[in-house]
């Protein structure tokens, strides 16, 4: 067995092992790109990975400027360059000279998938989203035992509000066991509804460790979830399948807690604003009515019951006069209108116009002779006027010429 002198003699040793090997001087590896930072000197620091393995990239600022792509978190990627070993931080890495596109990776491309059929079916529609309660009395919470997670949500929300109970399930948050675990967590609190709103949380990580969260049982449990549910993976940038079909997504587990109950203080506040609105609301209404009884308690009519009876005496009398004015106008205005029709009925009376000098032609029977047409020679007419008729015998028939027609 080789004794090293110190951790910087093994560092430089394995450096230098990893430099002498002519299979890691120069080489190309294929995986998929799940982070990507460009510093402030323009290098810029990815990891690529495979179904089971990371490794950590750099490449730098004059060879990512000749980059025909840029790179992003997703994307199938070969990767040229050679390894190398930081002594100093102990850290192993790909110094990359060039990268080629790929295409779509494996977990990127199964996302997209799982996204649009779970879209399609209507999974994330704003509409079948339910309200988080302002002051829910229990807290159920899904996720690791272990962890910040957990103590970050309780100190969060005692905090803000101390009349609370939360209720944990424990779950992995990571790997295999984790989309199976959140879903008996899912199953437990709406079987037992014993909690009033539901928190899945667990902290940062890389695109691969919260993979599991895009999971389709996961999002159908949550979506099926009579309770509200809020979800809180990773940080702001991180988005999983189940953010888009939660109720409501927190940025990070401890906004998660600010979320799910409202302030004590803030709620103490309202309640004393809202006690003295109404002690002045009610204090003006008596104050109103105060008033109103003081001007009816100096009304004279209690005390001269007389006085009373004499007002509404004048207010029967202005109503008979005003009553007796509108009656005579009604009147007038029909008699006017009755006499209009008279003067016109007696202008059409037949009577009124004979005695102007004219007169009619009536056969045996009394009807009236409209035309020539209507009577032959010898036939006996009656000539009708105003004052009697005159019996005449046609003697002779003369037809009006108008105009040949």
């Amino acid at each position: 067995m080789f004794d090293f002198e110190s951790v910087s003699h093994l560092n430089g040793y394995i450096k230098q092992s990893l430099a002498d090997n002519p299979y890691l001087a120069e080489f190309s590896v294929v995986g998929e790109i799940s982070q990507y930072t460009v510093s402030a000197r323009d290098h810029a620091y990815f990891s690529i990975k495979d179904d089971q393995c990371v490794i950590n990239c750099v490449i730098f600022s004059r060879n990512r400027a000749a980059l025909k792509i840029e790179p992003e978190i997703g994307k199938k990627v070969k990767v040229f360059g050679g390894v190398d070993f930081y002594s100093q931080g102990g850290k192993l890495q790909i110094i990359a000279t060039r990268i080629e596109n790929l295409g779509d990776g494996d977990l990127h491309e199964q996302f997209n998938k799982l996204f649009k059929k779970l879209q399609n079916e209507g999974l994330f529609d704003g509409s079948h989203k339910k309200t988080i309660p302002i002051l829910p009395k229990r807290i159920g919470v899904i996720t690791s035992i272990s962890g910040k997670v957990i103590s970050d949500i309780v100190n969060t929300v005692r905090k803000r509000n101390p009349h609370h109970d939360i209720l944990l399930y424990p779950a992995s948050v990571q790997g295999s066991e984790c989309p199976p675990e959140v879903i008996s967590g899912m199953k437990y609190f709406n079987n037992a509804k014993n909690v009033d709103v539901i928190i899945i949380a667990r902290g940062g990580g890389s695109y691969e460790e919260l993979f599991c969260f895009n999971d389709e049982g996961i999002a159908r449990a949550v979506y099926a979830s009579e309770i509200p549910v809020i979800s809180a993976i990773g940080h702001e940038p991180d988005y999983t399948i189940i953010d888009y079909v939660a109720d409501v997504r927190a940025a990070t587990p401890t906004a998660a807690g600010e979320l799910v109950i409202a302030s004590y203080d803030d709620q103490m506040k309202e309640i004393e604003n809202l006690a003295l609105n109404l002690d002045i609301s009610i204090n003006q209404f008596i104050d109103s009515r105060r008033k109103a009884l003081e001007v009816y308690k100096n009304h004279k009519a209690l005390h001269s019951p007389a006085f009373y009876a004499m007002e509404q005496q004048a207010v029967v009398r202005e109503l008979r006069t005003r009553l007796n004015a509108l009656s005579g106008m009604f009147v007038e205005q029909r008699a006017s209108e009755i006499n209009a029709v008279k003067v016109r009925l007696d202008a059409l009376n037949p009577g009124n116009v004979l005695k102007r000098g004219y007169s009619y032609v009536c056969d045996k029977d009394g009807k009236a002779i409209e035309s020539v047409k209507n009577v032959n020679i010898s036939d006996n007419v009656s000539i009708v006027l105003s004052d009697g008729a005159l019996l005449s015998e046609i003697k002779d028939i003369e037809i009006k010429d108008d105009g040949g027609n």
